[in-house]
């Protein structure tokens, strides 16, 4: 399936996605929002020019959407990591603790320099999509992390995902997995 981020706000929505399935998840950006985060003006670097043709992409209604971001839900429902990813709040203890949704680190970062940042952060997530996948298999169970985790990583080595800090070995995004990372500390101590 695939769907809007900002429908997950509507709580009636995010009923219809299966509360009982883990799954895996991707995240798209069009065009504009690409060029955001990829041109952030808190880099030292535009990587707009030099990433956008590495990747993978998928057209939606005559328009083309880049995917940028795989996550997993192996410990908890589909439903509730995609809930925490959309609706998280930015309170000063999820900062501090690192419990704010790291692909939430990265666009607060990249959009805002600032993790505190929540409102500016929403404004951007509600231009992406979500491509979500559950799997009929129990939450916690060996049998799905496996499967899961090896489709994370099928995801990670087969397509150029920029907002993927954790085990993402693509050159092609390297300077600038260097570069978030290092922004994503500076933008944690913004809002103190």
């Amino acid at each position: 399936m695939i769907i809007e981020a900002y429908k997950l706000r509507d709580r009636e929505v995010l009923k219809t996605i299966d509360k009982t399935k883990p799954g895996w998840y991707l995240w798209l950006a069009d065009d504009n929002s690409l060029k955001k985060l990829l041109s952030s003006k808190y880099l030292n670097n535009s990587y707009y020019e030099s990433i956008k043709p590495y990747l993978s992409t998928k057209e939606i209604n005559n328009k083309i959407y880049y995917y940028i971001y795989v996550g997993i839900a192996v410990r908890e429902s589909l439903n509730e990591r995609l809930n925490w990813h959309v609706n998280q709040h930015h309170l000063k203890s999820s900062v501090e603790s690192g419990y704010l949704s790291t692909l939430r680190q990265s666009l607060s970062s990249l959009i805002a320099c600032d993790q505190y940042n929540e409102e500016e952060t929403n404004i951007f997530i509600d231009t992406l999509l979500i491509e979500y996948y559950s799997i009929d298999l129990p939450i916690k169970s060996n049998e799905a992390k496996q499967m899961i985790e090896d489709i994370e990583h099928q995801e990670l080595t087969n397509k150029t995902l920029p907002i993927n800090l954790k085990d993402n070995k693509n050159t092609c995004v390297k300077e600038f997995l260097k570069e978030l990372s290092f922004l994503r500390k500076q933008s944690k101590k913004i809002g103190k």
